[in-house]
């Protein structure tokens, strides 16, 4: 905080500036020199200033007061009991069913932050105490984990500052301490692979992998957006996903064709929870699957490890676009991407739905050659296989 000496020898500039004293508290140099006390407070949903006095009328003292005063009125100023933990269940109320990915998030921040510090006061949490927390987890080779935790922790801290909380967020400039995970792209194999690829699942998945394998593949979704699938969206035309559960925040429809209708009707008699809403709905509750289902699956199999992830599958569908001629907006609406700058968009209202029905009846086409290919692998297999080996598989 500055000094009532520093304050007095403050000089004005070409334009006007203002230096921040605490939350919200700040002074205003105008060009004619005149200072001024401004209290910055959120009103209707945007921040408004307040001029409290002017310096050296109203000296930092009492404007700190007054600025305390106000905030206090305004039902701002933080009480000083709140935990980790209350910020924490306040970020769940806010997120939750507005990003994808919110149950895997919850779950990483309980695992990782809530259950280390979660009764710890808002106020006694510094920069330090979290660099800790997270450099064994850096150590383990977990960068990316680190970086989305300390993403979602700073953002916890900054709406515990908006619902005041707290007063400033300590945790602002947190990211920037441990170095940016290196990008790599997702391991996938060529579209050429993909009846290889397929065999391999035939022979070494259960029955639940095995049909969210085919219908993530099918479907070209992501992840996050396969298991969020609710049965209310499947209609005899398309499986239509709000803007809310795609990444890219908009409406996606994936067209239906005769293959993945079969497909849907094979995963909803499967299913083990038939009550649920969900297509892929976890055991025991009325959730769906983890977003990790698949891809844990697939780490657990030598034939995939580092070689192929389920968000390969994506990479898999868009090499075999290319090499098949299928015009490029066409290609990137199957994967709902967005392409072009946002006035292309602003004119661009399609979704391309037409063609991708007619491309998605001749990719679905070339899954089914795969699977048949891949029955006669697993059957030459078998043929080959031990005596006792087969004896045992057959149980």
């Amino acid at each position: 905080m500055l000094t009532s000496k520093e304050i007095k020898e403050l000089q004005p500039k070409d334009k006007r500036y203002q230096i921040t004293i605490q939350a919200g508290l700040a002074l205003r140099v105008q060009r004619s020199g005149v200072k001024s006390w401004i209290l910055r407070v959120p009103q209707n949903g945007r921040m408004v200033d307040i001029t409290l006095g002017h310096y050296p009328e109203m000296t930092l003292q009492h404007a700190c007061a007054i600025a305390r005063r106000r905030r206090k009125d305004l039902e701002l100023e933080p009480s000083g009991s709140y935990t980790v933990r209350d910020a924490f269940r306040f970020w769940c109320s806010k997120k939750k069913g507005r990003i994808i990915s919110y149950r895997d998030e919850k779950i990483r921040l309980e695992k990782y932050v809530i259950s280390k510090i979660g009764s710890r006061q808002l106020d006694s949490i510094t920069p330090p105490i979290l660099i800790n927390l997270m450099e064994p987890i850096d150590q383990a080779g977990k960068s990316s984990t680190v970086k989305r935790l300390l993403m979602r922790t700073r953002e916890i801290f900054d709406m515990a500052v908006n619902a005041g909380y707290l007063h400033s967020n300590p945790l602002a400039k947190i990211t920037k301490v441990f170095p940016v995970p290196v990008v790599s792209h997702m391991p996938s194999v060529d579209w050429k692979e993909l009846p290889v690829v397929v065999s391999q699942v035939e022979k070494l998945a259960n029955e639940k992998y095995r049909l969210l394998f085919y219908f993530s593949l099918a479907t070209l979704l992501r992840p996050a957006e396969v298991v969020s699938i609710r049965l209310e969206w499947i209609n005899e035309e398309a499986i239509t996903i709000p803007a809310e559960h795609m990444k890219m925040k908009r409406v996606h429809r994936v067209p239906l064709t005769p293959y993945l209708i079969n497909l849907i009707t094979d995963i909803k008699n499967a299913r083990s929870n038939q009550r649920s809403p969900f297509l892929f709905p976890a055991k025991n509750k009325n959730k769906p699957i983890s977003t990790q289902a698949l891809a844990k699956w697939m780490h657990d199999q030598d034939v995939f490890r580092n070689r192929l992830v389920p968000h390969g599958l994506r990479a898999i569908g868009r090499s075999w676009f290319a090499d098949n001629n299928v015009p490029f907006e066409v290609a990137e609406a199957c994967l709902a991407h967005v392409v072009g700058s946002q006035v292309v968009r602003a004119y661009q209202r399609g979704d391309y739905f037409a063609p991708r029905q007619k491309i998605f009846l001749q990719w679905h086409g070339y899954i089914m050659q795969c699977a048949q290919c891949a029955q006669v692998f697993v059957m030459k297999s078998d043929a080959t296989e031990p005596e006792t080996k087969k004896t045992k598989k057959t149980r």
